[in-house]
């Protein structure tokens, strides 16, 4: 449960849209939180562990979000998958490679990510979207706070 809740809090993904000011024209500022409550975790050994705190090359990890916004109104769910790309006997020090999907009332985006899960930022990239998204491309910062995390989604022109 804890090694979930450290996988969430890293890549979580968005909550609360919110129209950036200061901005080159057409370019906007998502900001969105991913709960911990509600969500789901597995953490897929496809490698016989050292130990259970390890995370070897090749395991996956795979969870779900809720997404609230700034009102706590729930606006959609996030679905992320990781693959440990370089392993660790402690999961901590592992290295993770995670897309993620947003998927929002009014489309979807879809995001990816190296990370270590000892990270309380994760940096990442937009890859593309679909909907009011369509095309989309940008970058997003995950922040870890209490109860999930905090998305702030830049979407370029």
């Amino acid at each position: 449960m804890i090694l979930g809740a450290l996988c969430i809090a890293q890549m979580a993904v968005w909550t609360a849209v919110s129209l950036a000011g200061g901005q080159a024209p057409g370019a906007r500022t998502l900001t969105l939180k991913e709960l911990d409550r509600g969500s789901t975790f597995v953490h897929v050994r496809n490698t016989k562990p050292r130990s259970p705190r390890a995370n070897e090359m090749g395991d996956l990890i795979a969870f779900t979000n809720p997404v609230v916004d700034g009102s706590g109104r729930r606006i959609g769910k996030s679905s992320v998958t990781c693959t440990t790309t370089t392993g660790a006997r402690n999961f901590m020090r592992s290295t993770l490679t995670c897309l993620g999907t947003l998927v929002l009332r009014d489309g979807t985006l879809m995001l990816q990510a190296s990370l270590s899960p000892a990270q309380r930022t994760v940096f990442g990239a937009v890859t593309g979207g679909t909907g009011a998204y369509a095309n989309a491309h940008g970058v997003f910062e995950s922040r870890t706070v209490r109860g999930g995390s905090v998305y702030t989604i830049s979407l370029a022109d």
